[in-house]
């Protein structure tokens, strides 16, 4: 989808690093921005930035995959326009703590990835047919609100 005018641009693109990552969920949740899938967002140099939003799980897969989504964000392989990567979420693949090889995945790329944030797990979406109606907890309201504050300026000067 390439929207025609910045009124559509969406203020973040929800790019999941792997299936599964959450990326619909959070995108609900948060309530701005577009799910693009897997994919990175195909944008002209002529249009907006788009402002990406990784996800992945925080396991060894998800860490691994987020890291390669940096890599190819940084040598910039495939892309066209201007990509900005935002930040890189790591949402809770279960209840437990994450395996050593995540967390030390996650690390690395603090020194890749503007920002790292991290999701817990929440019990209760496993049963919601809508993320919405479960309410977002207290970590995804604060994500929010980060994402909010770093495109905000940038989004809305665009308008």
């Amino acid at each position: 989808m390439i929207p025609q005018n910045l009124d559509a641009w969406p203020p973040v693109w929800w790019v999941g690093c792997h299936g599964g990552a959450g990326t619909s969920t959070l995108a609900r949740l948060v309530g701005f921005g577009l799910d693009f899938g897997k994919a990175w967002p195909l944008v002209t140099p002529a249009m907006p930035a788009a402002n990406v939003v990784l996800v992945c799980r925080a396991s060894a897969q998800g860490a691994w995959a987020a890291t390669g989504a940096i890599e190819q964000w940084r040598r910039r392989a495939g892309m066209t326009g201007v990509t900005k990567v935002v930040g890189v979420v790591a949402v809770a693949a279960s209840p437990r703590r994450p395996p050593r090889i995540a967390t030390e995945r996650l690390q690395l790329l603090r020194g890749w990835a503007p920002q790292i944030w991290r999701v817990g797990w929440v019990d209760a979406l496993l049963a919601a047919d809508d993320p919405r109606d479960v309410g977002a907890p207290p970590e995804v309201e604060a994500l929010r609100n980060a994402i909010w504050q770093t495109v905000q300026t940038s989004w809305e000067g665009k308008r």
